[in-house]
């Protein structure tokens, strides 16, 4: 039963928009992508093992993670309609209800991309140029002047 629901809460969790832009901006600090995955698998066990886990209850848990991990109160009703679902599949997974459950699982919105379970994140080597100039020597480039800058002189006379 968790392996099933762990793959529903993934599917739903990589649907989840106000997530991903919290990841996307770091709002969870530099470890928000793993904050986001412990929060995954907290809302896996939260659901399967708290006694009498109501509606109301996964919604609060939605929340407080939004709040607390991620410094974000969603006002969109996206932790509402998260915890009806998972609750609904719940439901469905224990009263061993495996069909009806497939094909619930079958009309979730697909996820564009599995951000939540891909890899850390991947990196991009930037190109260092490097100098013909083997003395050492810096050339200094001259900027470019800024047209919003004045230059201001004195006029005191000598």
């Amino acid at each position: 039963m968790e392996e099933i629901f762990t793959k529903i809460v993934d599917q739903i969790f990589n649907n989840w928009t106000a997530l991903r832009l919290a990841v996307e901006h770091s709002l969870g600090g530099p470890n928000s992508m793993q904050l986001a995955r412990d929060s995954k698998n907290y809302m896996v066990q939260y659901c399967l093992y708290e006694s009498n886990v109501e509606e109301e209850d996964i919604q609060d848990a939605l929340d407080d993670i939004m709040d607390e991990e991620f410094q974000t109160i969603c006002e969109d009703n996206s932790t509402k309609e998260i915890a009806v679902i998972l609750f609904k599949f719940l439901k469905l997974l224990k009263e061993n209800n495996l069909e009806q459950c497939e094909v619930e699982f079958n009309n979730l919105p697909k996820a564009n991309a599995e951000w939540l379970t891909m890899s850390k994140c991947t990196q991009v080597e930037v190109p260092v140029e490097h100098s013909d100039d083997s003395e050492g020597t810096s050339q200094e480039t001259p900027m470019e002047e800024d047209s919003e800058w004045t230059t201001v002189k004195t006029r005191r006379k000598r």
